[in-house]
């Protein structure tokens, strides 16, 4: 009764924060008076209804989230791969130390730019995606690992487990829980990094090419009621992942 209180409680909270955020953005419209530079609440959320019953609109969001859920996937498989190796062998983390360094400094848009020289606007977004993602899923899945018990690792030195079986019968299952949480949070942030670089790659049938088209053409609502979108898979992806990892968690202990 109380859990069910409690999770009640931060649909509440979460709900009464949306609401704060509308009314900022219908005052601030108020201030503004032009629609041509922020239009209405209403105005937006009445073009998102409209992109959903567009087969257009359907085929580039499908483009852009198979592109970042391919840029979330090799990250994942590249950045969790080397944390696993990083976590084992504390030379091989100070070897990666540098590197990870100079990914996190990157400016994306010079990235972009620079990639674009040698890729298609098709393929850019998912590069630029994994420059950026690795490292951050890197540094969370190595954070994951740290926090194992230190008297369990001890003791499978002591029995001679084999490492494949401390891998994944302890190292993965009791990180699991802050590995989900994260790594939702990480493909929430590629479909932001994938859109980002769209926009400038003038990816066609996409999210960021219909963005970019919507600019030129000053239809302001329909680039706002884009951009609402994309929060709103983000914010949906991100919840999801919590109450995964909220299950994982209970499910280890």
């Amino acid at each position: 009764m109380k859990k069910n209180f409690v999770f009640l409680k931060k649909i509440l909270i979460t709900l009464g924060a949306f609401g704060v955020l509308l009314l900022i953005w219908q005052i601030a419209f108020f201030c503004v008076g032009n629609e041509l530079l922020l239009p209405p609440p209403f105005e937006c959320f009445k073009e998102v209804f409209f992109l959903l019953g567009q087969g257009r609109f359907w085929k580039g969001f499908s483009s852009t989230l198979l592109r970042a859920l391919a840029a979330f996937a090799l990250s994942l498989i590249v950045g969790g791969g080397f944390a696993v190796v990083a976590y084992l062998l504390p030379a091989f983390r100070a070897f990666l130390a540098p590197i990870v360094a100079f990914l996190r400094a990157l400016p994306t848009v010079a990235v972009i730019l620079l990639i674009l020289v040698f890729s298609t606007p098709s393929s850019a977004p998912v590069a630029v995606a994994c420059l950026a993602l690795t490292p951050m899923l890197y540094s969370s899945a190595l954070a994951a690992f740290a926090g194992v018990d230190g008297e369990l690792v001890e003791l499978c030195k002591v029995y001679r487990v084999p490492l494949k079986k401390r891998v994944f019968s302890l190292y993965l299952p009791i990180a699991s829980p802050y590995l989900l949480k994260e790594s939702t949070a990480g493909l929430s942030f590629a479909l932001k990094l994938v859109v980002s670089a769209e926009v400038l790659a003038t990816t066609f049938e996409s999210v960021g090419g219909m963005m970019q088209e919507a600019k030129l053409a000053l239809e302001i609502p329909a680039l706002f009621a884009l951009t609402v979108c994309v929060v709103a898979v983000g914010f949906l992806v991100e919840g999801l992942g919590s109450l995964l990892a909220r299950f994982v968690e209970r499910r280890v202990k």
